[in-house]
């Protein structure tokens, strides 16, 4: 993860995501016909003397034209999927794995690429990170790759929405078969709402290599500095927003701490007793009073108590919590790809704060799927599946960054005792466990129009932070929305 940039699972979530002509990008890209099945399972080690993979940059073509909106038949799930190129006999797979990439996140990736070539050294795999921090350009640049049949073999999907419709438009390989072969995959150890998330219409298309829920990150110094009582589990919206108002400080009228960051917004609808959609996936919901409640929330404390930043206030240069002008920040454990680096105060984290109907935090996924149309399924699957194991996992997340998806890591001192430079407690590790652990987090659901339905969103969540519209009519054009996506 690059430092100067947020991970999508830190404090703004995704609410930024590529536009709606980005879905139909991918229909043109997908062809009909039998999904690729695997030979065995993920071939055993043979050598341990192989060179680590050489870097390189994933290459991206020009944006294709845009293809006419998927139909209905081509988004029912599991649509047949196209063959994939059999590789020349005696071929070396090479396999490319991509992910956003960054300073932080490529330097994390490298001992699980290093151990993966001595482990198999029969395959070339190549950790190709496209180097965009996570942000749109990353998700704009795999819908490119896919669109112009030069996508990775394996890679990462981000943000969540998105999931569910690559799946249903046949661009990813189904991997039941391959898990069923394989007897280093063992779902009894991996946390069930991760593996719940990687599947769409029963049938499961990523392997998650991580994911963590949302929790509250703060600033250490600065509550004992004001003698704020530090937060706790019990913590609710109001303790909150009283010791949010203690720590908002102004100098000759303008902010220069803010006491809350601005909060994953999903999270908090569904702390209220709100939903995205109702039950049969056909309708949204967020006009529901629980929905309009965490929005009027969200909206006063942003523009009638101040204790929020504006969007104008997030477009300045610069993390507004590692540079001490926020308190408190919202996000995932992989936000330590960046706190981590704090030199300047303490800091810690703290499940979130309790809305209405108690805490429901929203868990983000590192979904890791298979191009449908890679040359080396067998050899794809066995990358996917070393990343997503307890070897691959451990590697990376010990360093710090990211949250495993497997429960016995959670319980291993690493990752249990963790420390960064400037972490107050082991809060950093502990606080999104104990969500996960109490049936507290909830992953994005997934939609065959997961795309468009993030899309029509974010036309109105803008308005929800600057109220130039009041809450319940963002709520219910927001609404109007997407239930103009769903019956389209």
């Amino acid at each position: 993860m690059q430092s100067n940039r947020l991970h999508p699972f830190s404090r703004r979530g995704f609410l930024t995501g590529v536009s709606a002509a980005g879905i139909a990008i991918l229909a043109s890209a997908c062809s009909s016909g039998a999904a690729p099945s695997p030979t065995s399972a993920p071939a055993a080690p043979t050598s341990a003397a192989a060179a680590a993979p050489t870097t390189a940059a994933a290459t991206t073509t020009a944006a294709p034209t845009v293809a006419a909106k998927p139909t209905t038949a081509s988004q029912s799930a599991a649509a047949a999927q196209p063959t994939a190129t059999g590789a020349p006999t005696g071929q070396r797979p090479r396999v490319t794995f991509t992910v956003p990439g960054g300073q932080s996140e490529n330097g994390d990736f490298k001992p699980v690429f290093d151990a993966f070539a001595k482990a198999y050294p029969d395959i070339d795999a190549v950790y190709a990170p496209f180097n965009t921090g996570y942000t749109p350009e990353y998700t704009q640049k795999l819908l490119t790759t896919i669109a112009g049949n030069v996508a990775p073999d394996v890679f990462k999907i981000n943000p969540s929405p998105y999931f569910g419709t690559l799946a249903a438009q046949g661009t990813l390989i189904q991997l039941d078969p391959y898990v069923k072969a394989d007897p280093t995959i063992d779902f009894e150890d991996y946390f069930t709402p991760h593996v719940e998330a990687c599947k769409y219409q029963g049938k499961l298309f990523a392997l998650p290599n991580d994911g963590a829920p949302q929790a509250m990150w703060y600033n250490v110094d600065a509550f004992k500095k004001d003698s704020v009582a530090l937060p706790t589990k019990d913590w609710t919206w109001d303790d909150l927003l009283n010791a949010g108002k203690q720590l908002t400080k102004t100098s000759n009228g303008r902010p220069i701490q803010f006491g809350v960051g601005q909060p994953d917004w999903v999270s908090w609808v569904w702390s209220a007793g709100g939903d995205i959609l109702d039950a049969t996936n056909l309708k949204c919901v967020l006009d529901s009073p629980e929905a309009i409640a965490a929005f009027q929330w969200l909206q006063d404390a942003s523009t009638k108590s101040k204790v929020m930043p504006s969007p104008a206030d997030l477009n300045q240069q610069g993390d507004l919590f590692t540079t001490s002008r926020e308190a408190t920040a919202f996000g995932v454990r992989g936000a330590l790809g960046t706190y981590r680096d704090i030199k300047t105060f303490h800091f810690d984290a703290q499940e979130l704060p309790k809305g209405q109907k108690g805490r429901v935090a929203q868990l983000l996924i590192g979904y890791t799927s298979l191009w449908v149309k890679t040359k080396f399924p067998q050899a794809a699957y066995t990358v996917a599946a070393f990343v997503a194991g307890k070897e691959g996992e451990k590697l990376r997340i010990s360093r710090g960054f990211a949250f495993p998806s497997r429960k016995s890591l959670v319980q291993e001192a690493w990752f249990q005792q963790y420390k960064a430079p400037m972490s107050a407690s082991f809060g950093i590790n502990t606080a999104f466990a104990n969500e996960l652990i109490a049936n507290e987090a909830r992953a994005w659901p997934v939609h065959p129009k997961g795309m468009q339905i993030q899309d029509a969103i974010n036309t109105q969540i803008g308005y929800l932070w600057d109220a130039k519209k009041p809450a319940p009519q963002v709520a219910k054009d927001m609404v109007a929305a997407v239930d103009a996506v769903l019956k389209g």
